[in-house]
């Protein structure tokens, strides 16, 4: 395990981080149409595919979080659900005599939809997954172990794709601790042979760029429970997180 704030002394934190369901039973998941224009060149959902594309691709035309992606990943989606909890737990960490704290994800909880850039270019939902089991790893590319992770994610997504796995990839910083951009995300992808596998950027931390992360209280951290990387939290179909940054990198026991 690497521990993500190594190399910027976690004791100057804040200075120094830069770098198909059943429509009958009301669950929040869809499996078909709910009515609306049924023309194919129509867009029920206002998702930018049509009616006729999104039936081609399996996806669902009245739901906007169920739509095609380039990447042909395992998508699902939520209709008007769940109803989420966000962080409700607390991840505290120590170092040179400073006690950091900050909102994390815990069993139980159900995280809020987040919406970031893949390598393909396109915004990936979060919630475009209902109904799938998600492992979601937070990785950078300085990170040794994240690699290393990533070297097995596309046989595992092979290998648990049919029984409803969809891996998401979110990295926090390139091999510089900067922001990843574009190149960066493609790359990753292109080297770690991903094929239905998102590489998302993280939003950054230190937006208005005055070497300061922002706040504690964001993306990134709801998903870290210890301060370190590679963090790997395991989601249900019903949107509950089930592992919270156990280490457990083989869903296989949740399937």
């Amino acid at each position: 395990m690497t521990r993500f704030l190594t190399l910027c002394a976690l004791s100057a934190l804040v200075a120094c981080y830069t770098g198909g369901a059943d429509s009958s039973n009301d669950d929040g998941f869809v499996d078909g149409q709910n009515g609306g224009n049924a023309s194919p060149d129509a867009d029920n959902d206002e998702d930018g595919f049509t009616n006729g594309e999104e039936s081609d691709a399996g996806t669902d035309p009245d739901n906007a979080f169920s739509r095609p992606y380039e990447g042909g990943y395992n998508v699902a989606g939520c209709e008007t659900g769940p109803v989420a909890t966000g962080p409700t737990g607390t991840a505290r960490l120590q170092s040179s005599g400073q006690t950091y704290e900050w909102p994390t994800l815990v069993v139980g909880d159900i995280p809020e939809n987040f919406t970031l850039m893949d390598q393909y270019g396109e915004m990936v939902d979060l919630y475009s997954f209902c109904g799938k089991h998600i492992m979601v790893a937070m990785s950078a590319g300085w990170c040794a172990p994240c690699r290393a992770l990533a070297r097995d994610m596309q046989p595992t997504q092979d290998t648990y794709r049919d029984s409803g796995l969809q891996i998401l990839e979110i990295i926090t910083d390139d091999n510089a601790y900067n922001q990843p951009d574009l190149n960066f995300l493609q790359g990753w992808a292109d080297y770690y042979n991903f094929d239905d596998i998102p590489v998302l950027q993280m939003n950054a931390l230190d937006a208005d760029g005055d070497g300061y992360t922002d706040s504690l209280d964001h993306l990134y951290f709801w998903f870290d429970a210890d301060g370190y990387i590679p963090s790997v939290y395991h989601i249900g179909p019903d949107m509950k997180v089930v592992s919270a940054d156990a280490s457990i990198y083989d869903p296989g026991s949740f399937l």
